[in-house]
């Protein structure tokens, strides 16, 4: 769990803290190397192939004048 109907916690006084079957993370739960390869791999592949000439996944094409 790393939302709360009311945030910030303070004081450790949550429902959902003290129960032994819940894991409670500072909203950091997906900060795990695997996501941060996959996430910044692809914006390096994006500006790299920007770069090169050939951009991918371009959402307005006729801005750069691509197809």
């Amino acid at each position: 769990m790393d939302v709360y109907e009311t945030e910030p916690v303070l004081n450790g006084d949550h429902p959902l803290l003290k129960m032994p079957n819940v894991i409670c993370t500072p909203r950091l739960g997906y900060a795990v190397t695997s996501t941060f390869e996959n996430l910044y791999g692809a914006a390096i592949d994006n500006l790299l192939a920007y770069a090169a000439g050939a951009p991918v996944n371009v959402v307005n094409a006729g801005v750069l004048g691509v197809k």
